[in-house]
C-alpha cells in the first residue's frame, strides 16, 4: 500500500464553526459537527430510537441492501416513529452542508438508522452514489442508468481523479446516537476518496486505508456521498446506534418514498416546507400530479380522472 495522501493532523476536527466545517467537507469530503444534538433533545433520540428499534426487531428482519450482515439493523422510514427525528431534518448547521452542496432545492432522501449491534461484522467500503452514471468518452459505449449495482466497485486508489468524474447528487449526514468509537463500531472513512471518481473495492476486510469517525453521543458528521466509507465491526458488547439523513437533487429519486409511504398523520403536521422537503412539491414541473405550479402535489383522491364533455 501507497504512503497516505494526508496529514492525520490535518483531518477534520469537530467543531461548530460553519466555515471550518465547509472548507473540510469540501476538502475532505466529510466534516464533523461537534454538539450537534444534546441535553434532552440527544436523550429523546436515544429513547425512542432505542425503542423503535427493540420493538421492530421482534416484528421483522428487513435489511438495508447497503449492509446485509445478519447482526447489523435497518430501522426506516424514521419520520413515520416519532417527532423528534424532525428536529433533525430541521438542524440548521446540519442541514447547511446539505445545502452548501446540493443547493437550495435539495430534498430529503432518507431518514433511518444503522445500528451496529454487538458482533455486526465489517461493512465493505462503499459510496452513498453508486447509482450515478460515471462521465461518457465521446465515441464510446455509454453506461445504462439501470444496470447500476451496489458494491461492484473494485478501485484501491482514492487519489483525485486527473479527468473529468460525476458530480455530487447527494450528501449524508450521519448522527451519532450512541458514542461512536472505533471497537464499536465506528463508520471508516477514506479522506479524499470523493474526488477519486471511482468505487472502492468492496471485498472484506477492506484493502484500503481508512479513519474512523470517532465521537461521543450527540456529535454528527456530513459527508460527500462520493466518499469511500463503511461500518466497521462492533467488538463490543454494546450496540452502535447511527442515524443518517440523506440530501439529494431534487431530479434524483429519494431512498425512501415519502409521497407515497409517510403516515397521514404525519402529512398532516409537516409545515409546506416540510413537504417540499420530502418531495410533495415539483421541481421545475418534475413530480407533478397534474398542476406543475402547485405547491403542494394533489393526491390520488384530488387529481383528475377520466371526464367527458357535458
Amino acid at each position: 500500500m501507497k504512503s497516505l495522501p494526508w496529514d492525520p493532523d490535518a483531518l477534520p476536527k469537530a467543531t461548530q464553526d460553519q466555515s471550518v466545517l465547509e472548507g473540510d467537507l469540501r476538502r475532505w469530503g466529510y466534516c464533523i459537527i461537534d454538539r450537534a444534538i444534546v441535553d434532552q433533545a440527544l436523550e429523546t433520540l436515544q429513547r425512542r430510537l432505542a425503542d423503535q428499534a427493540a420493538a421492530e426487531r421482534t416484528l421483522h428482519n428487513m435489511k438495508n441492501p447497503a449492509n446485509t450482515d445478519p447482526v447489523n439493523q435497518w430501522v426506516g422510514m424514521l419520520l413515520n416513529k416519532g417527532e423528534i427525528f424532525f428536529q433533525l431534518i430541521e438542524h440548521e448547521l446540519a442541514m447547511s452542508m446539505i445545502e452548501l452542496m446540493i443547493g437550495s432545492d435539495y430534498l430529503i432522501s432518507c431518514v433511518d438508522a444503522q445500528i451496529q449491534h454487538p458482533g455486526a461484522g465489517t461493512m465493505p467500503l462503499h459510496t452513498d452514489q453508486w447509482w450515478m452514471p460515471q462521465p461518457q468518452r465521446p465515441g464510446s459505449t455509454p453506461p445504462r442508468p439501470a444496470d447500476a449495482r451496489r458494491n461492484r466497485g473494485q478501485s484501491l486508489d482514492f487519489s483525485p481523479a486527473s479527468e473529468p468524474i460525476a458530480p455530487i447528487a447527494a450528501v449524508n449526514v450521519m448522527w451519532m446516537v450512541t458514542d461512536f468509537t472505533e471497537a464499536g463500531g465506528a463508520t471508516r472513512l477514506v479522506p479524499g476518496s470523493h474526488l477519486s471518481g471511482s468505487a472502492p473495492d468492496a471485498s472484506v476486510p477492506h484493502k484500503v486505508a481508512s479513519v474512523p469517525a470517532v465521537g461521543p453521543a450527540g456529535t454528527a458528521f456530513a459527508f460527500d456521498a462520493r466518499l469511500w466509507h463503511g461500518a466497521a465491526p462492533n467488538r463490543t458488547q454494546n450496540s452502535r446506534f447511527g442515524l443518517t439523513v440523506v440530501g439529494c437533487g431534487p431530479q434524483f429519486r429519494p431512498l425512501e418514498n415519502y409521497s407515497r409511504g409517510l403516515r397521514p398523520e404525519v402529512v398532516a403536521r409537516c409545515s409546506p416546507e416540510i413537504l417540499k422537503r420530502l418531495g410533495f412539491s415539483a421541481w421545475s414541473s418534475y413530480g407533478h400530479t397534474g398542476d406543475p405550479e402547485a405547491v403542494i402535489t394533489a393526491c390520488a383522491a384530488e387529481t383528475i380522472g377520466e371526464l367527458q364533455p357535458h
